[in-house]
């Protein structure tokens, strides 16, 4: 294998590529990048076997061939070389060798035979969102998943799509997150998709006005942004019936400047942000509602203008998750929708965005 390629699309390949690395695999080949010369193209492949990405750029190909070198040192080399023209050979002795600007220096490699290959079906179901709408989903939804290796299918978000109406959801046993967007589907579907996976397509969109079409074939998920293919499996199992969740109706209904209340959680979290569960109350009046948080650290009570329906009441909650919704909530003014200190709230934006956000209260002591 030999060819010759621009040092700076190959140091963005091979960021692009490294973000699907395994760490302490098991097969030492889960650690390297699969270089594969064909044509007038250079393909880099990076898989752990859950996220597989594969980045084709430009190059000027003498000889095909193909190989795997040890990923994160080829990473720390290739960033090194941005402004250079690269020339890449891999010598009879299994080292690949790496030229530049009348210097050279070799890596290891590993044989390529064992490296995971994307598989692309013709029969495969698929839908087409927008890069803007698909951004939103991700960024309203995936803060909202479990981290905990214990309940594998809490750390994606579902998506449920019905006569071209998505709905995505994610919730970690705390809070749960809901949006609705429109979309261009071969039918209808239900899969659940890694957030890490939602995450890294979201980081290959450069433009927010292309289209992007995802392909779900068998267990896996496939989409392909500018030259660059993204293959993960999609998350086996029965996701939570979120529907049984959500309350029908309220009791009371507040709404309140998304921002003003933001300020005020944010300024009350600093001093509760060493308790376990960053309780924040709210005392709820006609005449405004009290954000109050005691601590050993200090205390803090301020009052924000709202607009009440129904009855006065307090009720506390994690400050960290309420300030998680308000950040990504994109209108000026939200409702909190209450029935008790101890009921589930459901906030929604008072323009009715699609999205909606459901937090569990703490309990206090009156």
């Amino acid at each position: 294998m030999k060819l010759i390629c621009d040092g700076l699309d190959l140091s963005d390949a091979v960021l692009k590529v490294s973000k699907a690395l395994s760490v302490k695999a098991v097969n030492p080949v889960l650690e390297g990048i699969k270089i594969i010369a064909r044509a007038d193209s250079l393909t880099l492949i990076a898989s752990d076997t859950e996220l597989t990405i594969e980045k084709k750029i430009k190059a000027d190909v003498m000889m095909e061939g193909e190989t795997v070198v040890v990923g994160k040192y080829f990473v720390d080399f290739a960033k090194k070389l941005e402004k250079e023209q690269v020339e890449l050979v891999k010598l009879f002795d299994g080292q690949l060798q790496i030229k530049y600007s009348g210097s050279e220096g070799e890596l290891q490699v590993f044989p390529s035979e064992n490296f995971p290959k994307i598989k692309k079906e013709d029969d495969s179901k698929y839908f087409e969102i927008s890069g803007a709408d698909f951004k939103s989903i991700v960024e309203r939804t995936t803060f909202a998943c479990s981290t905990d290796d214990s309940r594998p299918i809490l750390k994606g978000v579902l998506f449920e799509i019905n006569n071209n109406s998505l709905t995505g959801v994610a919730l970690d046993g705390f809070r749960m997150a809901v949006v609705k967007k429109q979309v261009n589907a071969s039918g209808d579907m239900k899969v659940v998709i890694p957030a890490r996976a939602l995450q890294e397509i979201v980081r290959l969109l450069e433009k927010e006005d292309q289209n992007l079409k995802i392909i779900l074939q068998q267990n896996t998920l496939l989409v392909e942004v500018e030259n660059t293919t993204l293959c993960s499996r999609l998350i086996e199992g029965e996701f939570v019936k979120y529907n049984h969740i959500l309350p029908t109706a309220f009791e009371n209904n507040v709404t309140i400047n998304k921002q003003a209340l933001l300020n005020s959680i944010e300024r009350a979290s600093i001093v509760v942000r060493n308790d376990r569960y960053n309780v924040v109350k709210m005392d709820i009046k006609e005449e405004g509602l009290n954000i109050l948080a005691r601590s050993e650290v200090g205390n803090v009570n301020e009052q924000i203008p709202i607009n009440l329906t129904g009855k006065d009441m307090s009720i506390a909650f994690n400050g960290k998750y309420l300030a998680d919704y308000l950040k990504i909530s994109g209108d000026e003014f939200i409702t909190l929708n209450l029935n008790s200190p101890i009921d589930p709230c459901v906030i929604t934006s008072v323009g009715n965005d699609g999205f909606l956000y459901l937090l569990l209260p703490v309990r206090i002591n009156a």
